[in-house]
C-alpha cells in the first residue's frame, strides 16, 4: 500500500509543483490557470454550459460558477440563455476574452522553458506516456463499475 501512495504522492507532488511554476508566470496578466484552459476550450468549443465547465476543469458545479462569474466581471465570457433549452445557461467567449489569450503568449513561453519532461529522452517520454494512458483507463474503468 505505502509504495501505491508513494508513487501516487511523487506524481501528485509534480503536477503542483509544476501547476504553481505556471500559475506565478500569469499572476502580472491577472489571470488563473482555470481561467485561461476555460478561455482556451471556449474558442475551440465556441459555447460551454456550466456543468461542462465543472467537468473540465474536475470541480463542482458551485465553483465552476464562481470561476465563470469571475471572468464575465473582466468581460472575457458572457452568458446566454440556451435557445433549445431556457433553463440552461450558455458561456461564450468575447472579444475580450480572446485578446486576454492574445497577450498571454509570452508569459506562456514559459510553459517551454520549464518543460518537467526535458529530463526525459523521447523514448522515456514515450514510455511514461504509456503507462499513464494505462493508469488513467484503469482508474476510468474502476470508477464506472458498478460498487
Amino acid at each position: 500500500m505505502s509504495d501505491k501512495l508513494s508513487i501516487m504522492s511523487r506524481i501528485g507532488v509534480n503536477f503542483l509543483t509544476w501547476q504553481r511554476y505556471l500559475q506565478k508566470q500569469l499572476v502580472p496578466h491577472q489571470i488563473t490557470l482555470k481561467q485561461q484552459y476555460v478561455l482556451r476550450k471556449l474558442v475551440v468549443k465556441t459555447v460551454l454550459n456550466p456543468s461542462q465547465i465543472a467537468e473540465l476543469l474536475y470541480c463542482d458545479r458551485p465553483t465552476a460558477t464562481v470561476i465563470i462569474n469571475n471572468m464575465e466581471r473582466q468581460r472575457w465570457v458572457r452568458k446566454s440563455k440556451d435557445s433549445t433549452n431556457r433553463k440552461m445557461v450558455n458561456i461564450a467567449i468575447t472579444e475580450e476574452g480572446r485578446d486576454k489569450l492574445a497577450s498571454l503568449n509570452q508569459a506562456l513561453q514559459a510553459e517551454e522553458e520549464f518543460d518537467p519532461l526535458s529530463c526525459f529522452t523521447e523514448e522515456e517520454k514515450r514510455q511514461l506516456s504509456t503507462l499513464l494512458n494505462k493508469m488513467s483507463n484503469h482508474l476510468q474503468h474502476i470508477k464506472n463499475s458498478p460498487e
